[in-house]
């Protein structure tokens, strides 16, 4: 027969198991009541144990958008505006489980994406002397500027462009006398309380854009 301070013990620590972990996702969740509690009555767990599990993370907040924009050099007000990344998850779905070139295509240019992104960001936190009160939409143009000749922006914009091109040639869109334009965004996504609520509009945020130049150039 089992000692009962075995017994108490091994109760003991399969309840401390299950309040751990319960503490744990509170913490991780989005604001909520019990979290509320928590913080308040116990501050020092969530200081020991809240930022150092990442398991259940709340989704982010925003999804990338990439768009391609096309306008004819002689009349500038036709154009075409076509947004990517959406469209590659959707191929992705559908082709579900056989596809490994969907795949391929989406890790090629999210990551071409995100690496502008991060390339933009990383200048554009450093504003220039006297300039405290810039707007945004300047500080994105001046950070631009700094990387012109960055040899690996240029790569990221160059593999981008390749796609642009693809893309235009399978919706048969002719690239001869137009010019491009690449846009990347940041979406809002719908908080999960308002997901059936198709009124609400969506806020997007301008990360990235080129001016609209030539095909070849």
């Amino acid at each position: 027969m089992k000692n009962p301070f075995y017994r108490i013990l091994s109760y003991l620590c399969i309840g401390t198991f299950f309040l751990y972990w319960a503490g744990i996702f509170i913490l991780a969740m989005p604001s909520n009541h019990a979290k509320k509690i928590i913080i308040s009555r116990a501050p020092r767990f969530r200081n020991i144990f809240g930022t150092t599990w990442r398991l259940f993370t709340p989704p982010s907040t925003f999804n990338d958008r990439l768009y391609f924009i096309v306008r004819d050099i002689t009349r500038p007000d036709k154009t075409d505006t076509i947004e990517v990344l959406e469209n590659i998850s959707l191929q992705k779905q559908h082709n579900a489980p056989f596809n490994q070139r969907e795949n391929i295509i989406d890790h090629l240019v999210n990551n071409n994406v995100l690496n502008v992104k991060l390339t933009i960001w990383s200048n554009k936190k450093k504003p220039a002397e006297g300039l405290s009160e810039t707007k945004d939409s300047l500080y994105i143009s001046n950070a631009i500027a700094a990387f012109t000749y960055n040899k690996n922006y240029n790569a990221y914009l160059s593999t981008l462009k390749n796609y642009a091109i693809i893309v235009l040639k399978q919706r048969q869109i002719d690239t001869t006398d137009k010019e491009l334009k690449i846009v990347i965004t940041e979406k809002k996504t719908r908080p999960f309380n308002q997901m059936s609520n198709t009124n609400l509009l969506s806020k997007e945020t301008l990360v990235f854009e080129t001016p609209f130049k030539p095909f070849g150039q």
